[in-house]
């Protein structure tokens, strides 16, 4: 069978119109390179690999998603769209994806709409081969995730088959999260469009598991940032990465404890943060330093033993105090290098800290004191 981009070709030529292939969520799947101006819903979906949300809005209004033959979509000269054809791309009934194609002015005829319904259907049977093959994959990883210590060797060998790498490779497990409550779906980053088949992905219990073979930690960096960037297409929320070390296939088990704990550090609280840069959302257990203490099983004990009750009157004053006491341990407590971050005179970062010492009863010359401020400000600095 061709694949998806020989299709979108093939129909493309026939209709003699531009033409794209979306999924069911109108991701871009493949495109057919045209000449002359696109309109702007095309131009949004080849740059952004996607439809906007109202775009999606607007098309399935016209009973897409449940047809079963061509819908035709008006032109729309406020939303600066011309008229198009959407031809289901269906398989056994179901739904896989549509093949859009801009109406040229003087309409399609009926044949060759025949004719690229046909290539339609092929598409939604491609498309349908990878969905199988991606809960094949999806299952291979939770079994390889699971397995026994003594017993990893078959399913790991099993994995390498289905990501086609070499059983000897080495992989490091990325873990995906957004904030509690917030489900992740594997057909969100997989697929065409999406990570490259070599990169295995399942769902756990709402997060994403990425098993990503790799020769070095730049390569799984990278990996992380494109899944977070193809996610950032389709979901709104603030998602981060936690990433565990790259060993072998059979102990792949060890680098998924590792981006587990990383990601309990740095999951968000809420949905609604702004979200930052990909590359500031990647956070590798061995880059967390001390922050590692909060990943573990006793993390939430930990969060709770440094609220010590000098934290907690420092956390309860001015927002100035706070910040100031934080860029000063920050700084080794250097009040020269405080009063330049700050952008203070170093009398007033005096005065500060002085109320910071009357406030807590701590004195920051002693380095006990000054470790229980900062683990703490670290810990629960808003």
């Amino acid at each position: 069978m061709p694949d998806v981009q020989d299709l979108v070709d093939e129909a493309s030529a026939i209709l003699r119109a531009p033409v794209t292939l979306e999924d069911r969520r109108l991701r871009l799947l493949a495109f057919a390179a045209h000449e002359g101006d696109a309109d702007s819903v095309r131009v949004e979906t080849v740059l952004s690999r996607g439809a906007h949300p109202r775009t999606r809005e607007w098309f399935e209004s016209f009973g897409i998603a449940r047809a079963s033959a061509p819908v035709h979509v008006p032109g729309d000269p406020e939303r600066g769209t011309q008229a198009r054809l959407c031809l289901p791309a269906r398989w056994r009934g179901v739904t896989q994806g549509y093949l859009w194609a801009v109406e040229p002015p003087e309409g399609l005829t009926t044949e060759r709409v025949r004719a690229a319904t046909v290539l339609a259907d092929q598409a939604g049977e491609h498309l349908a081969q990878l969905t199988s093959r991606r809960r094949e994959t999806e299952r291979l990883i939770l079994d390889l995730l699971d397995a026994e210590a003594g017993s990893r060797s078959g399913p790991a060998r099993e994995l390498a088959d289905e990501l086609a790498v070499d059983p000897g490779a080495r992989a490091a497990v990325v873990v995906l999260g957004a904030a509690p409550g917030v489900r992740l779906r594997v057909d969100e980053v997989h697929g065409p469009g999406g990570l490259p088949r070599r990169i295995g992905v399942a769902e756990r219990s709402g997060d994403l598991v990425l098993v990503v073979p790799a020769a070095t930690d730049v390569e799984v960096h990278d990996a992380a940032e494109s899944a977070l960037r193809t996610l950032g297409r389709v979901v709104e929320e603030h998602v981060v990465a936690g990433v565990g070390a790259l060993v072998p296939l059979t102990s792949t088990a060890t680098s998924l404890r590792e981006a587990r704990a990383a990601l309990r550090v740095v999951r968000p609280a809420t949905p609604d943060l702004p979200r930052p840069p990909a590359a500031s959302r990647v956070h590798p257990w061995a880059t967390l330093g001390i922050e590692r203490l909060l990943g573990g099983s006793a993390g939430d004990e930990l969060v709770e033993a440094v609220r010590t009750p000098a934290v907690a009157e420092l956390l309860s004053a001015a927002p100035e105090l706070v910040e100031t006491a934080w860029v000063h341990l920050e700084e080794g407590c250097s009040v020269g290098a405080t009063s330049a971050r700050l952008g203070l005179h170093r009398q007033s970062v005096y005065a500060r800290l002085r109320r910071i010492e009357s406030l807590t009863g701590l004195d920051l010359s002693r380095g006990r004191d000054r470790l229980e401020l900062h683990l703490g400000l670290l810990v629960l600095r808003p």
